[in-house]
């Protein structure tokens, strides 16, 4: 049973799709603590104002999906 699973294991999962998305994204995130190094305010109020710009996003979507489904119900 075991080495079944282990041999599923190794023919399906692949350590490269996840984890190089993962580096991706990693290097996004270099030139912003460079930045940081040098411009720590700035930084600071740029990461401030788009996390609260995603906020408001992600609760906007949120209520509009709330309130479209209440009003927007299927008739039986």
């Amino acid at each position: 049973m075991f080495s079944l699973l282990r041999r599923y294991w190794k023919e399906l999962v692949s350590y490269d799709g996840g984890m190089s998305l993962l580096m991706m994204d990693a290097l996004l995130l270099v030139p912003l603590i460079m930045a940081a190094f040098f411009y720590p305010f700035e930084v600071l109020i740029g990461v401030g104002i788009a996390l609260a710009v995603a906020l408001v996003i992600y609760e906007g979507v949120a209520l509009w999906r709330k309130r479209w489904q209440r009003t927007h119900t299927p008739h039986a």
